[in-house]
């Protein structure tokens, strides 16, 4: 069996090592890199040294070539660093420390799990299986590679290394360039996640929220309840009863309210969704709806679908038929505008975008239905959105 090392109560001390370059006067010797200790804040990590189980215990050090494997549903296991970075294990995670200054200049290489990685002042890569070399991202970066392919979440940096990163649209899953900097929501989106950052927090690296200062509002999470103030701009109608209609007219405002939720599953991206309001043209009504919300790089959109009868006919004896069809789509696009801080939370505070509506018909009356033409009609409208988050 290989040692194991169990609970936060253990820390593990690192050992100076220094290695001696021969006996010429001439030749410096080479200076020591960054060496790391292992901490394990929770469940249970293993160590293997050349194949071997390691004694891992108050007073040893990590050393390249060294095998870390954490195991239980909360593990987290740190790769403290003498330079002041730190690569953080979570569950199921196996990690082979590597050498900073050697010819590769890696922290190590991580296979499968989740690695929360604070870096320091000086160079930090880590090596991922079937991700590459992920380097030059910013002060705190995660790598998550419990789906395939593994997901590179960075705070800052280019992150032109060729590596992958996936991103779940509409429940797509789809893979695209790493260089897109993660969101908020993605960063932090469950207990682990918190976790760690309350331990960078006790450990005096700083709050993730300072890593946001200047952060684009598109990073921002997006939920909680919005005022919002919707501006018509542009409202046209062919048939009998437009003047009937309850369209909004260019420069009329109505007022409504979105709330926007997101549900983070473990080891998945986010779903997120929104109780939106329509304006029913018949009586100008309300029209309350939830639907999923889609997340662009840097937009969110969402729609309604619905077909609709255009008469209700009613015959001698009392029945009804339901005569020609219509079908009424709406369209939503907003663009976060601005964000900051609250209650340690960055959040999206204020969208803006617009709406698009329209009423085709798919199917006439006919002339079976003396009357019913009247209620044939076609439209189409466009608005311009203005979405306020409550609250201070």
């Amino acid at each position: 069996m290989r040692t194991r090392v169990r609970g936060a109560a253990v820390i593990v001390v690192a050992t100076a090592m220094t290695l001696l370059a021969g006996c010429a006067p001439s030749e410096p010797a080479a200076e020591a890199g960054p060496h790391a200790v292992l901490r394990v804040h929770a469940g249970d990590a293993a160590v293997t040294r050349d194949g071997r189980p390691a004694e891992a215990s108050a007073g040893d050090a990590l050393l390249p070539g060294d095998v870390v494997t954490t195991s239980g549903a909360a593990a987290m296991a740190d790769v403290a660093w003498s330079d002041g970075a730190i690569t953080r294990l979570g569950p199921d995670t196996v990690f082979t420390v590597g050498d900073p200054v050697g010819a590769l200049a890696s922290r190590g290489a991580q296979d499968g799990g989740r690695t929360w990685n604070r870096t320091s002042s000086g160079p930090y890569a880590i090596d991922v299986a079937g991700a590459g070399r992920t380097r030059d991202r910013g002060e705190l970066f995660v790598v998550d590679c419990r789906d395939v392919p593994c997901r590179i979440l960075a705070t800052a940096g280019r992150g032109g290394d060729g590596s992958l990163t996936s991103l779940r649209r509409a429940g797509v899953e789809t893979v695209v360039d790493s260089s897109r900097l993660a969101t908020w929501t993605e960063l932090l989106s469950d207990e682990w996640a918190l976790a760690s950052a309350q331990l960078d927090e006790e450990a005096g690296l700083g709050l993730v929220s300072a890593l946001f200062s200047d952060a684009e509002p598109s990073r921002g999470v997006l939920e909680g309840t919005f005022d919002v103030t919707r501006t018509g701009r542009v409202a046209e109608c062919d048939g009998a009863s437009c003047d009937r209609l309850h369209i909004l007219q260019p420069g009329a405002e109505r007022a409504l309210t979105f709330v926007f939720h997101v549900d983070c599953a473990a080891g998945g991206g986010c779903d997120a969704s929104v109780d939106t309001q329509t304006i029913d043209t018949a009586d100008g009504a309300l029209i309350d709806a939830t639907t999923p919300l889609v997340a662009g790089e840097e937009s969110y959109s969402w729609g309604t679908d619905q077909e609709l009868p255009i008469c209700i006919w009613t015959y001698a004896d009392g029945t009804t038929e339901e005569v020609g069809r219509s079908r009424n789509a709406v369209r939503w696009t907003v663009t976060p505008t601005a964000a900051e801080v609250r209650e340690g939370r960055f959040v999206v505070t204020e969208l803006r975008g617009t709406t698009q509506s329209s009423l085709e018909i798919a199917e006439d009356v006919g002339s079976g239905y003396p009357g019913c033409e009247q209620f044939a009609v076609e439209w189409s409208s466009a608005s311009d959105m203005v979405l306020t988050k409550r609250g201070g």
